[in-house]
């Protein structure tokens, strides 16, 4: 009787590989969302700065200016 990987435990060097890309790609990721998040928060923080600085209408005005030259 031959007996399969899983019954014996031992795992082919293929199916390590699987894991360890699999493992690295949700490190990537997991780098990617917390670069995303940290400029997200930069971004509501220049936005929270201009409105105090300047107020709605001022920051509005500004965007105007920004977009239409």
């Amino acid at each position: 009787m031959a007996q399969t990987a899983s019954r014996t435990g031992t795992r082919s060097q293929a199916d390590q590989s699987v894991d360890i890309n699999e493992g690295a790609a949700q490190v990537g990721t997991g780098v990617i969302l917390a670069a995303a998040g940290l400029v997200g928060a930069w971004g509501a923080t220049c936005m929270a700065s201009a409105l105090v600085q300047f107020g709605v209408s001022g920051v509005v005005k500004g965007w105007f200016s920004a977009i239409g030259g």
